[in-house]
């Protein structure tokens, strides 16, 4: 039997953790338990180059070896990302309207998703600054599918350049984070370190290269048994380490480091290349296709965060409960939410395909 290239069976779950990570990273910090949590279970902030990656990496899989139509190709966009994003825009700015704290060329520029583009792209909802970001990256991913597509050129060079571009972002920022440009937070040039666009394209176009390299060479799913299990296990206790030792890193050299801006983007295509590229027994298990709709969550569960937690508070003040309890009713809530809304989502697209 001829083994598939690649594997991507077990990235929903992976996807889904990564969403759940960034939500504790934000709303966890009340819970007793948090300073002793491992590092790697708090970096939301480092998620968002793991998201970033993903991206690139499957959307190239997905149209590699087809034809791009753009009208298709950004209908399926729009229909992914929008109607929850604009969902969360509309509950975001009616809290901030009832605060006092809305602006109209703050809510245009979410409108519009301009806002990672000019200083303050956490206003209203603070997760949106992501889609504003991925949007322009889906607007790149064409032009370099179609020159990929007639050009051919070899997978090893393209992942050299994605390496040579991501090199050259992280110089120049790390030269202004350890530089007088750079203020702190909160301050404009925070916003143009860490949420810029141009800062977290390059993790985009490391995954489309990853992936371009994948499906030009001859890999193929290897199995495996106890020796592809440790290497599962290495890879993600190495990530786990280096997450954990980020100060003494930075002691070390000195310099301030943008961990939050791309910086660990070669890392996670490499653990995007081992999980597409290895089969074990734990690998296996994390395929179960019902991780399929937990894959399908983590965008819900990412752009709702902000919004359900400010309507949660408006029946459940945070002070009322323990801070655990309050935590894990706050993500129950949110899941049930994101759950109801893709359920929804399905039944409608159901109809509309029995109708058309």
């Amino acid at each position: 039997m001829k083994m598939p290239a690649i594997n991507t069976a077990a990235l929903p779950f992976f996807r889904f953790v990564a969403a759940c990570i960034v939500i504790f990273f934000h709303f966890g910090q009340k819970v007793e338990i948090y300073p002793q949590v491992p590092a790697v279970f708090k970096a939301g902030s480092l998620m968002v180059t793991f998201f970033f990656v993903l991206s690139g990496f499957v959307l190239l899989l997905g149209y590699h070896q087809r034809a791009l139509h753009w009208r298709q190709y950004w209908t399926r966009r729009a229909i992914k990302i929008l109607p929850l994003y604009l969902l969360a825009l509309l509950l975001s700015a009616w809290f901030s309207g009832l605060a006092g704290h809305l602006t109209a060329a703050d809510f245009l520029l979410n409108l519009f998703c301009l806002q990672s583009w000019l200083p303050g792209p956490l206003a209203i909802n603070f997760a949106s600054w992501f889609v504003s970001v991925l949007l322009f990256c889906y607007c790149l991913f064409p032009p370099i599918l179609i020159f990929l597509q007639q050009k051919r050129p070899d997978g090893r060079l393209m992942v050299a350049v994605s390496l040579l571009l991501w090199l050259i972002t992280q110089l120049v920022l790390i030269r202004l984070l350890n530089s007088g440009f750079y203020t702190g937070y909160p301050s404009w040039s925070h916003d143009l370190i860490y949420y810029f666009p141009l800062s977290h394209f390059c993790s985009f176009f490391i995954g489309i290269c990853g992936a371009y390299y994948l499906q030009t060479s001859s890999y193929k799913v290897k199995q495996g048994g106890m020796w592809s299990l440790l290497t599962t296990l290495a890879l993600f206790g190495a990530v786990a380490l280096l997450v954990q030792w980020q100060p003494q890193l930075v002691q070390l050299l000195g310099l301030k480091l943008p961990f939050a801006a791309s910086l660990y983007a070669p890392v996670m295509l490499l653990i995007l290349w081992h999980l597409t590229c290895a089969s074990n027994p734990l690998l296996n298990l994390l395929s179960w296709p019902k991780f399929a709709l937990w894959g399908e969550m983590s965008y819900g569960l990412f752009i709702l965060q902000a919004p359900m937690d400010t309507l949660y508070k408006y029946f459940i003040p945070d002070h009322s409960l323990e801070p655990g309890i309050y935590f894990m009713l706050l993500f129950i809530l949110l899941a049930a939410t994101v759950f109801l809304l893709i359920v929804m989502e399905k039944a409608v697209a159901g109809r509309i395909r029995l109708t058309s």
